[in-house]
Order: structure tokens, then sequence, then C-alpha cells
């Protein structure tokens, strides 16, 4: 049985009235899973900041079969409109609602699907580690809507940094054990409200506040996982709530020209390093062909080799009976890759066909 600790669910949420009922459809079927395995109780606080669609009504009008749903709206003072003080907020009122330190403290985009058993396996991981950045992927349907072009070069994308995640993991093994990944962003954070409460709360940079939190974890000395088998599916829409956020690059890669440098994508062997990187090692669609083509080459290399550290994934049982099969396959990377722009996904990535809503 897990432990009855409380669970508290931020979700700023900013005009996503076309996508929020599916993301508390899918948050609610976890709250299930988690209830039906003995866990406490789950509450999403969903904070509404300068909506002015239909989001609001949406959120007063919704009835959760397992979740409790604690909404507010808010309008949020000039310079700090932004992605980093809506995740505050968020964060800050949903921790208010734990009553120890070890209950669980989650964060998701409203644009986001998690999986059936994503509080089941954060849960998991947070036993032996003190925060989680869970694995996002891409939606399906929407690389497709990007047309052909797009969905090639997101897929090539996908490819070349799914390489890079294995050349990096085999590279230092033992810091985390491959599977691993390397995706750090709002759409899957976890950790407690008592490492919450030591860093003193969420940053609130512009741009980039999943990075920083995860940045200000680590400065406290918390240890973070990387599994792939938490698992989120996100949105790849080219029109985003957060100005220079991951819309905005989606959609330059997808309309940039095919000699234009690529927004932080090096060639090898400084992608491996890119705090090294100068202007001069960005890639483009013309030149990424050839470098997934190397770093193919190197996986391939190293592969018949000694093979890499492995840590298991654990499956934890749960009461409901869900399709675990895609969570618990192991990636075979390199050729084979298939996967979301660099928030990497396993070779069938997640949709909304294998995590029901």
């Amino acid at each position: 049985m897990l432990p009855a600790r409380q669970v508290a669910i931020a979700v700023p949420v900013r005009d996503e009235e076309e996508r929020l009922p599916a993301c508390l459809a899918a948050l609610d079927r976890a709250a299930g899973v988690w209830e039906a395995g003995g866990g406490g109780p789950v509450t999403i606080v969903a904070l509404a900041n300068q909506c002015r669609d239909g989001s609001v009504r949406l959120l007063r009008d919704t009835r959760l079969r397992h979740a409790t749903l604690a909404w507010r709206a808010v309008s949020l003072l000039p310079g700090c409109r932004h992605a980093g003080w809506a995740r505050r907020l968020a964060f800050d009122a949903a921790a208010d609602l734990l009553a120890a330190d070890d209950d669980l403290l989650l964060s998701t985009d409203a644009d986001t699907l998690v999986a059936p058993d994503w509080l089941v396996r954060n849960a998991a991981c947070l036993s032996g580690a003190d925060a989680v950045a869970g694995r996002a992927v891409t939606i399906r349907a929407e690389r497709a809507a990007t047309g052909a072009a797009g969905h090639r070069r997101l897929d090539l994308l996908g490819r070349y940094y799914t390489a890079l995640d294995y050349l990096r993991s085999a590279r230092d093994p033992g810091a985390e054990p491959w599977p691993r990944h390397y995706y750090e962003g709002g759409a899957s954070i976890a950790l407690t409200r008592g490492l919450y409460r030591r860093i003193g709360g969420a940053p609130t940079p512009p741009l980039a506040e999943d990075r920083a939190l995860f940045e200000a974890i680590r400065a406290a000395g918390g240890r973070v996982r990387h599994p792939v088998d938490v698992r989120v599916a996100t949105s790849c829409r080219l029109d985003g709530r957060a100005p220079g956020g991951m819309a905005d690059t989606v959609a330059l890669w997808v309309a940039q020209g095919e000699g234009e440098p690529l927004h932080d994508t090096y060639r090898l062997p400084v992608a491996l390093d890119p705090d090294l990187a100068v202007a001069a090692d960005r890639l483009s669609f013309a030149t990424l062909p050839a470098a997934l083509a190397e770093a193919q080459r190197l996986v391939r290399r190293h592969r018949s080799g000694a093979a890499p550290q492995v840590e298991p994934i654990t499956v934890v049982p749960v009461a409901a009976p869900l399709d675990h099969r895609v969570a618990q396959q192991v990636a075979q990377f390199g050729d084979r890759a298939v996967a979301g722009l660099g928030i990497v996904g396993l070779p069938r990535p997640v949709d909304q066909q294998q995590v029901p809503a």
C-alpha cells in the first residue's frame, strides 16, 4: 500500500478553455489510480491568471470524481505578468494546502495530459530522490498538424536529442543510470512540501522558470531524478502563452530556412557540453541530418562495447486495470529513435490514445 501522503498539484492557467478539460480529466484519472492504491487526498490548484476566454467559467463549472479542484483567478501586477510568477503563485497556493513536509507537491501545464500512473510513479521516485523531472513527449496529432515538412523537422530534432541523451548518460553513468532523459520542464515537476519550503519557493524569472526551480533544488543539495516512466504528453502548438517559450521555439523551427541556425542545437562533440558552445557550433536543418548520423554512429559504437549501467524501471502495482506496456518498454535509441523534439519520447510517443483523459 502507498503511504497516505497528501498531494497538491499546481496548474498555471492562461486562456486555456480549449485544452483545460482534457488536462483536468487526465489529472483526475491519475488521482483515481493514486486513491485506489491507498494514497491520500489529491487537490488540483488551478490558478487562472489574466484569462480573457472562458477558462474561469470552465473551472467554476468543473466537477471531478477523485480529486478536489481548488481554483482561483488572479490579475498579476505589471512586471509580474509572466510564467515565473504564475507558476510561483500556483505552487505557493498548492503548498499551503499540504500538512506535512513529506506531502507531495507537483506541477504540470494546462496544455498537458498526465499519464494515469503519473502520481504513483512520481511518489515511487521520490522515495529515493528529492525531486522528479518527468518525461514529456509532444502530442502526436499536433506534430502532424505542423505539416509534412514541420513533422519531419521535429522528428529529426527529437531523434538527435534522444541520441544526445544516450551519449551524455554513457559518458557519466554514475550520475544517474540509463535509461534516463535530460528534460526539465513545467509539464512534469514533483517534489515534497518540505523541500519547496527549504528552497524558499519557486524562482520567478520571466522565462525558463521550470529550469530555474530545478537549479534551485540542486543548489540546496537536492537530488533530481529524470525517469523515463514518469510521463506526460504536452502540446506542440505554435501559438503559446509565454513569449519566448516552447511554442515560439517550435514555430521558429517549423518556419525557418534550411540554412538558418537552430535554437540551442549544436554539433558534436560540443552538444554534450552546450554551456561551452559558441555561435559557430549551432546546427541548421541543412546540417542536422549529418549530425544525427554521427550521433547514431557513436551510439552504435558504444552499444557494441560494454553496456552502460542500467537501472531497471520499477513497475509500481496499482489497483486500477491499466495498460502499462508503453511505460515498461525500454527504448531502443539511435537508428530507431522516434521522439518529440528534445522532450523526447518512447518508440511510440504517448498521445491521446495512450493517455486516457
